[in-house]
């Protein structure tokens, strides 16, 4: 009987919402109350800096997953530009740790949003969420992508709605953003704020994780990674500014459930909201899961891990051991940690990986003929920006 093997079943519209919906749910539905409260008027400029930040790494994604469009992500990019097992497989790692750091977060976020309309025992919440996008991971990746983009429809509606419910234009006149006596003062806030925002655009990176279940990924990897990033910056950036002009700081400083509150202030029932934002923290847990355990099974059949990792189940064509242990550290991590230090590890790990990522561009780059200016301007730029948020965010807080 031959091997079970990934089947390429991914067209461009589904990956673009597997993209785009692990962003939306991995930050925005969870952090825009944390951003806001650390930046004040500031914010709409923290989710600027973070998209600009991420689309120069976005770049250096979407040119690797052309030239190796692999499920290892990272780790088969690590190795193709310095040719080292060891060093590929501790980036392959830490991708899968931001995998179930994410996930985790985002399983808290959904613990916060239904605990604040119904009594349920936290550990409950957390366990039942798990073994649901477990069960639904090792369903199929047909299947699981087709239901996180209907969520993601779901999830755009549900920012739209807020947008429009606390929308109130006779605020606009009275409105000034708070800037520091010194220009300079506003550095810091900014670039802080923008490191814990920056975790809301995690999640275009995912895309690569999914290449050798993708139709012609060459083409489609990098117009879902283009695709996902603008759409999403759009979002936020628009968000950040409703928040930031028409709703008061104490709404985020009193709940853990942001959206939920910024609609029950102006008088609708939160029930709708908080509905919509679990299905959307849930969706954006699922696809960290996928991504992981498919950064496992990737380092497996290139044997450089652990080769029980690339058992795949010969009917639903998954990565089910692979899956079931990512399901299991998200757990773990889920119970010990709270939302803020789990989107803040998230953010430094992602930044590092991101700058190993665009030194492989580079290395790659450098060993190739003819040379090309974008392949070389892009990631030193993107490798300059990563590690200077990342000393913001870790030192100046």
């Amino acid at each position: 009987m031959p091997k079970a093997q990934l089947v390429r079943k991914v067209t461009l519209p589904l990956l673009t919402f597997y993209g785009l919906g692990t962003i939306l749910g991995a930050g925005i539905y969870v952090l825009i109350g944390e951003v806001t409260l650390r930046a004040g008027t500031l914010a709409p400029f923290a989710f600027g800096l973070s998209a600009i930040i991420a689309s120069i790494t976005a770049y250096s994604f979407a040119r690797l997953s052309s030239m190796f469009p692999r499920s290892a992500g990272e780790a088969a990019y690590t190795l193709e530009a310095f040719q080292s097992k060891k060093l590929s497989a501790f980036v392959g790692l830490s991708v899968v740790l931001i995998g179930t750091v994410s996930a985790a977060t985002m399983v808290r976020g959904f613990t916060g949003y239904l605990t604040s309309i119904a009594s349920t025992p936290e550990l409950s919440v957390i366990l039942g969420a798990i073994i649901f996008i477990t069960v639904l991971s090792i369903w199929g990746i047909r299947q699981s992508l087709l239901v996180a983009a209907l969520i993601t429809v779901i999830e755009i509606g549900g920012l739209l709605f807020v947008m429009l419910v606390a929308f109130e234009p006779e605020q606009l006149s009275s409105f000034s953003f708070d800037f520091p006596e010194s220009p300079v003062g506003s550095i810091p806030i900014v670039f802080f704020a923008a490191f814990v925002s920056f975790y809301a655009y995690i999640g275009f990176e995912d895309i690569v994780s999914i290449a050798e279940e993708t139709i012609d990924p060459t083409r489609v990897l990098p117009l879902a990674i283009l695709f996902s990033l603008i759409i999403s910056t759009m979002l936020y950036v628009v968000l950040s500014i409703v928040c930031t002009v028409f709703v008061p700081a104490s709404i985020f400083e009193s709940s853990e459930a942001p959206f939920a509150a910024i609609v029950e202030f102006h008088g609708f029932n939160p029930v709708i909201m908080v509905a919509i934002s679990v299905i959307a923290i849930i969706n954006g847990a699922l696809i960290q899961q996928i991504k992981a355990a498919r950064v496992l099974y990737g380092m497996a059949s290139q044997k450089f891990f652990f080769s029980v990792f690339a058992t795949i189940h010969p009917k639903t064509h998954t990565p089910v051991i692979a899956t079931l242990f990512v399901g299991a550290l998200i757990l773990i991590l889920a119970i010990l940690l709270d939302l803020i230090t789990l989107a803040i590890i998230t953010s430094a790990i992602t930044l590092v990986i991101f700058m190993v990522v665009q030194a492989s561009l580079l290395k790659v780059s450098i060993k190739s003929k003819p040379l090309t200016s974008p392949d070389i301007l892009v990631p030193v730029s993107g490798i300059v920006l990563n590690s200077t948020l990342l000393y913001f965010g870790l030192f100046n807080t």
